[in-house]
């Protein structure tokens, strides 16, 4: 398979489209011009593309050398991707494709945030986006599964809810959220959640009216507990998940940075919940 390379002005505006850190758009499209000059990139870059189209689900597959080509590939990967997802995507609105794919562009920034320097190591995550599997509708993410076992009506489509990791969680944003996906997928009655959001040990940090305690009060949990501290170090401080921290080095602004590193320094553990609740 042939993978065609745009333009440096075409990757700059599609590296935007996505929402890339500023920093990282004249480093990737530099990554870009090695990559193409090299047969055996093209020909990766080429088999990825075709794995990520394909009709079966890909592979994991792996994070590369942390050099510059190597933090880059995944980025120009889903950069070259975007006509071929906009096809898969047709029929659903222009903002909503654009919040959806935009989230490589935060997970740039999380990587840029944790390393220090630019890349991507979410790429089995946002394989998803560009098949087509999980929309990004209004402040939360949705990707259609079935009930879990241990669910309510297990073994029956339920929209799986995915927290995107900018703004705030306001009860307000969740509803509006909720209500379009009703919408949006009109056969769905349950939605489910998996998230370390759901921890009810939150609640011995948090305010009763906190927005994360609000949207925990939204969700019956169901099935076991997993231990989740890694999760919770990447999603609030984008530590990177293959480091080990220093809990004295993390910033401690906010409430919950605070909860999460007392928590923690205490020898306790934070915990992976399941949650599901009726849609609207």
């Amino acid at each position: 398979m042939t993978l065609e390379f745009p333009t440096p002005s075409t990757a700059r505006d599609r590296l935007r489209r996505l929402g890339v850190p500023e920093a990282d758009v004249e480093p990737a499209v530099e990554a870009m011009a090695v990559m193409e000059q090299s047969s055996e990139l093209r020909a990766s870059l080429a088999r990825r593309h075709q794995e990520l189209f394909a009709d079966a689900y890909p592979a994991d597959w792996p994070d590369l050398p942390p050099d510059a080509v190597g933090r880059y590939f995944y980025l120009i990967l889903f950069m070259l991707a975007v006509p071929t997802a906009l096809k898969r995507l047709q029929g659903v609105s222009d903002a909503v494709v654009q919040d959806t794919l935009a989230d490589v562009g935060a997970k740039a920034l999380s990587y840029r945030l944790g390393h220090g320097v630019g890349g991507l190591d979410e790429q089995n995550w946002l394989v998803r986006h560009f098949r087509g599997l999980l929309l990004r509708l209004g402040r939360l993410q949705f990707e259609p599964t079935t009930m879990p076992a241990a669910g309510p009506e297990a073994g029956q489509p339920v929209l799986d809810v995915h927290i995107a990791a900018d703004g705030p969680l306001t009860p307000a944003l969740v509803s509006a959220s909720l209500k379009e996906a009703a919408e949006f997928f009109p056969y769905y009655r349950h939605a489910i959640c998996r998230s370390w959001l759901l921890d009810p040990q939150l609640g011995e940090y948090l305010p009763a009216e906190a927005n994360i305690i609000r949207f925990q009060r939204r969700f019956q949990l169901f099935g076991p507990a997993e231990e989740s501290d890694r999760d919770v170090l990447y999603f609030v401080f984008n530590a990177p998940k293959d480091v080990l921290t220093d809990l004295d080095s993390l910033p401690q602004q906010s409430t919950l940075q605070r909860a999460i590193v007392s928590h923690l320094k205490a020898g306790r553990h934070w915990q992976l919940r399941s949650g599901w609740l009726p849609l609207p």
